[in-house]
């Protein structure tokens, strides 16, 4: 991995400013600074529970602060028209843990969909484009076929293909091996990082395994107690001086995380 000192001389793509996020009434993290830097890989861990997801989605404008702000290229969400956010979404890619795809559309269709929303192309490029893209997650040969037709990795795997479509600058990834046997989560992450390199995009994810988070992350961040603790590299990771980075990265059962 690169040293993540490195990526802090590019620019900020993401900018997260005293932000409080709150979900029916609860504070779930709050006075948040983070920034995330361009091509880097920022993975998010952290016990169950503890705002992973909910910071991703933050992130990627689907929660929005009750105090502070979350900027995507210097631009704020809550301040942009609606043709303004519709281009900025063009910019990022999710892949959310269910992967979220249409249940009555085929695989190909579910990669053009996002293309048809954000591009006036004509159909043959459009397929065509979509076509490369399932290539590219070892689908060429399903996509005449249905989401519940596919097996679980196969659907994990055009969810990747659809959050490519629009070729983003930022890629959120929830948890995309959970549930997956080792020999499924080593393909998925080798595909990932690939597709992040041939790309150049920008990765933020979150995962329960630090078996994962390992081998994907520039710089890791955890998630505890409504704040984040900027850990480092994987290697500062493992030296950290925090009890619970310690106790979380080792699955102590003793320590100052209380297992609920």
């Amino acid at each position: 991995m690169t040293c993540y000192n490195n990526f802090m001389q590019n620019r900020a793509l993401i900018e997260v400013n005293n932000a409080t996020i709150e979900l029916a009434d609860k504070v779930i993290l709050k006075d948040i600074q983070l920034n995330i830097y361009e091509h880097e890989s920022v993975v998010l861990i952290g016990p169950s529970g503890s705002g992973k997801t909910v910071l991703l989605k933050s992130l990627a404008g689907v929660f929005v602060p009750v105090k502070g702000e979350i900027l995507i290229e210097g631009e704020n969400w809550q301040e942009l028209e609606s043709d303004e956010k519709h281009d900025l979404a063009a910019k990022l890619g999710m892949l959310f843990q269910q992967s979220a795809l249409f249940d009555t559309l085929t695989a190909l269709e579910n990669v053009e969909f996002p293309i048809k929303e954000h591009f006036d192309w004509e159909q043959e490029k459009i397929d065509r484009v979509s076509r490369e893209l399932l290539a590219k997650v070892n689908l060429a040969d399903s996509e005449n076929k249905l989401p519940s037709e596919l097996s679980g990795g196969m659907q994990r795997r055009l969810g990747i293909a659809r959050a490519l479509a629009l070729n983003p600058k930022i890629i959120f990834y929830d948890d995309p091996v959970a549930g997956q046997d080792p020999v499924q989560s080593d393909q998925m992450i080798t595909l990932i990082k690939d597709l992040k390199e041939k790309n150049q995009s920008t990765l933020v994810m979150v995962t329960s395994s630090m078996k994962v988070a390992m081998k994907v992350a520039d710089r890791i961040i955890m998630v505890i107690d409504k704040q984040v603790i900027d850990t480092g590299s994987p290697n500062q990771t493992m030296n950290h001086p925090d009890a619970r980075v310690q106790q979380f990265i080792h699955g102590y059962t003793q320590g100052p995380i209380k297992i609920e």
